[in-house]
């Protein structure tokens, strides 16, 4: 019976940490003070304003986002009592656009 040797569990070790810094890295590639209005407004509104707009057929692509973007400020506004800029809206709306569109492949 062979054993395994320190050094082959040190360089196991050492890949699983690389592959779960990789995948939280990934998970969280916005800036905090993005995150911060993510958690405010809640990634399930912005999944729903989505979805509800990808319906809406006779729409272009940058009408449809203009549209999440519009929805995202009238809720952070009129729930939250947060005035949402255009610019963090579109930002929040591409970064929960893109997980969206990959949980859908």
């Amino acid at each position: 019976m062979q054993l395994i040797e320190a050094k082959d569990w040190i360089a196991l070790a050492v890949g699983l940490i690389g592959l779960a810094t990789a995948w939280l890295s990934r998970q969280t590639q916005l800036p905090k003070w993005a995150r911060g209005w993510l958690k405010k407004i809640g990634q399930d509104r912005i999944i729903a304003a989505i979805e509800q707009v990808e319906r809406l057929a006779d729409l272009t692509p940058e009408q449809r986002r203009a549209e999440v973007v519009w929805a995202m400020q009238r809720v952070a506004l009129e729930e939250i009592g947060l005035k949402l800029p255009t610019s963090i809206a579109n930002l929040l709306v591409e970064f929960v656009y893109q997980a969206w569109k990959r949980a859908r492949r």
